[in-house]
């Protein structure tokens, strides 16, 4: 029922390689003008540490993400009262991939796996890229084919309770032949992470009937606090996000 809503519901990121020192956490100072043509590193967006917490905001209540690093794998578990998911992640050549994930709520649970691996982003972009993934989602016992399209819309500054950023506005996309449609945009900042998300879920028929009255139809996020591992300090790499 809920086929797509892990495709957009992606609270977790990039991971920062071992042995490269994560960015900063955002000072208060204005953001420096990047110019649409410049390569933007998506790992920049995304400092990834073992231990690193989010906690945000949402319509759904409280939402708490965490990172664990087992290996090369990166999983980021959420969790909020009605909807818990776990991702797990792997860095490769071509980007940031995603292998598998969990989903539980009170209702229904199930894992799924992505053949090929789900391209979550490239490891560089540009303001307007765009790339598109397609491939099946495994669910339990079916097969569902979906199509995933993101999209660098360019540079915005955003306040949510945690501050005000200037953040990487992301549009992401997904359809699937169970008949869901997804609409998430994701505003990243540099060295923080996913600081808002707002997430839209269209189902037809009895499942999206259901999903609106669970009202998982809508999902939005913002960032109350980041919390780092102790003995982490990410305030040495000069990366500044946070605007006045």
């Amino acid at each position: 029922m809920f086929a797509t809503i892990i495709l957009s519901i992606i609270i977790g990121a990039t991971p920062t390689p071992a042995g490269e020192a994560p960015a900063a956490t955002p000072i208060e100072t204005a953001a420096r003008e990047v110019p649409a043509a410049e390569v933007i590193s998506i790992l920049d967006h995304f400092p990834l540490v073992d231990g690193l917490k989010w906690r945000y905001e949402s319509n759904m209540g409280e939402v708490t993400s965490w990172v664990t690093v087992t290996g090369d794998q990166y999983t980021v578990t959420s969790e909020s009262s009605p909807l818990d998911i776990k991702q797990v992640f792997r860095l490769t050549p071509e980007g940031l991939i995603l292998i598998a994930a969990e989903m539980d709520t009170w209702l229904t649970s199930d894992r799924r796996t992505y053949l090929p691996p789900l391209l979550r982003f490239p490891l560089t972009v540009t303001v307007g890229e765009e790339w598109i993934w397609e491939g099946k989602e495994l669910v339990d016992d079916d097969i569902i084919n979906s199509v995933v399209k993101g999209k660098i819309i360019g540079w915005e500054n955003i306040t949510v309770p945690a501050g005000s950023y200037r953040c990487l506005n992301v549009l992401i996309t997904t359809s699937s032949d169970d008949g869901t449609t997804t609409s998430s945009t994701q505003w990243l900042a540099p060295g923080i992470g996913i600081v808002k998300a707002d997430i839209a879920v269209d189902a037809g028929g009895f499942s999206g009937f259901i999903i609106t009255i669970l009202g998982f139809d809508t999902y939005n996020l913002e960032l109350a606090e980041i919390i780092m591992p102790e003995g982490v300090d990410l305030s040495d790499s000069g990366r500044h996000s946070q605007v006045p």
